[in-house]
């Protein structure tokens, strides 16, 4: 019994010894691997952000896209507007473009508060970027049925996706550039045109 007795203590002191020893060596390790994990996460994250700068592009080239809108400016008094992404956008599919936007509930034809212009384009210019600086420079003339003042649209994409959309000499709005297929838009009923 005394035999047993002392292998206990003696198995107990030694783990009382070792065990900080231990844990220091864990912690240096641990820290170790934290550096590891956030270089690893680091290149995972450009490597990302370089594959969805060259899909935006490509969605540019292809005249495949959505830009849809959250916020505008009124370049004359510094105001801001935030919209619902959902109802304001501009979604191109080749030469076909659709354009909505919210109004005034009593200017609503559309059944969703807004306008909604179904029109083709014409004169559609790609600009790339020239470096992962520049931003991709899209332009085009929107013919439709009946035409809203200014026919021309201007779209500029940076490398993060953010984009700023002219529509003729309408305030600057500000919005997100996406793939139809990420796109999260509602189309209202086309009796405008």
């Amino acid at each position: 019994m005394k035999k047993i007795v002392k292998l206990l203590l003696v198995g107990m002191l030694t783990l009382m010894f070792i065990s900080p020893y231990a844990q220091e060596s864990e912690k240096k390790l641990t820290r170790e691997q934290k550096k590891a994990e956030k270089a690893v996460k680091k290149k995972e994250k450009e490597a990302k952000e370089a594959a969805n700068w060259v899909l935006l592009q490509s969605l540019a080239e292809n005249k495949r896209f959505v830009a849809e809108f959250d916020k505008v400016v009124n370049s004359l008094t510094g105001e801001q507007y935030i919209l619902s992404s959902r109802l304001n956008f501009v979604a191109v599919d080749g030469d076909h473009v659709v354009i909505q936007f919210q109004t005034h509930t009593y200017l609503s034809d559309n059944g969703l508060g807004g306008r909604t212009i179904d029109g083709t384009i014409s004169d559609y210019k790609y600009t790339p970027p020239k470096n992962s600086k520049s931003p991709i420079v899209i332009s085009f003339n929107l013919s439709s049925e009946h035409t809203f003042r200014g026919s021309n649209v201007r779209i500029t994409v940076t490398e993060d996706g953010l984009t700023t959309i002219s529509l003729g000499s309408s305030p600057i709005i500000y919005g997100v550039f996406v793939s139809p297929e990420d796109a999260n838009i509602n189309i209202g009923v086309k009796m405008w045109n």
